[in-house]
């Protein structure tokens, strides 16, 4: 797409399609070199206006209170169609961490300077990078036990079911051979190597509850490490 000339036009029913710099489909801005630079600028924009206008009236709610209108309103917006964009960039990692800053910042009360990290802890909040992994991998999960949707579950081939030889590694993925960076970047990519680095008991817990739960607790284990 970034190698498309400006200049090219085609038609389609009669009418003249030329390529833009980016477009949005379903909720996430696509651009043309699929860094979601723009998107993640505007979600930040986004969920940064609707804190502040949290902020404003934080003393009249109670922390549970705060913690889930902020949910609601803010990080579900934050995290919409994370597995389509969590390639992105970690400068642009970071720029959605401070959206988290900011709402950890609202929940608890706390005052412009205090350090995030504590916090983020004392809410049982995963930080942003940690967050995007635990969506990754509940959808890897999902794919591997067929509660997603088939053009999904396709995707990922047990090694298993080419060998035909039982090893120590027959629950673990085939690798797509991916030439390119972006296919190297795509969710496909990003869920073999997830699921083939995963601990054996996560892989076998036996609903996506259950796995959420202990991935979630594994999680914020290695963070306060």
């Amino acid at each position: 797409m970034s190698k498309l000339p400006t200049d090219t036009s085609n038609s389609f029913l009669g009418k003249s399609l030329k390529p833009v710099d980016s477009a949005k489909d379903l909720g996430v801005t696509l651009d043309r070199h699929l860094n979601y630079d723009k998107h993640v600028s505007l979600l930040v924009s986004s969920c940064m206006n609707k804190l502040c206008q949290i902020n404003r009236t934080k003393n009249s709610f109670d922390t549970k209170t705060l913690s889930e209108v902020i949910s609601s309103l803010v990080i579900s917006k934050m995290v919409y169609c994370s597995s389509v964009w969590s390639n992105t960039s970690a400068s642009n990692v970071k720029k959605v961490q401070s959206i988290q800053n900011f709402a950890c910042k609202i929940v608890t009360k706390s005052r412009k300077f205090d350090h995030v990290t504590p916090l983020l802890r004392e809410l049982n909040w995963l930080p942003v990078d940690k967050l995007l992994y635990f969506r990754d991998a509940s959808l890897t999960y999902k794919c591997m036990n067929n509660l997603a949707p088939d053009y999904l579950c396709n995707k990922l081939i047990k090694r298993s079911s080419i060998h035909d030889r039982r090893t120590r590694t027959h629950d673990s993925l085939q690798i797509p051979l991916f030439k390119t960076a972006a296919g190297q970047r795509s969710f496909t990519y990003r869920a073999v190597h997830i699921w083939n680095n995963l601990d054996k008991n996560l892989k076998d817990c036996s609903s996506l509850k259950i796995f959420k739960v202990a991935l979630k607790k594994h999680l914020l284990a290695k963070d306060s490490i």
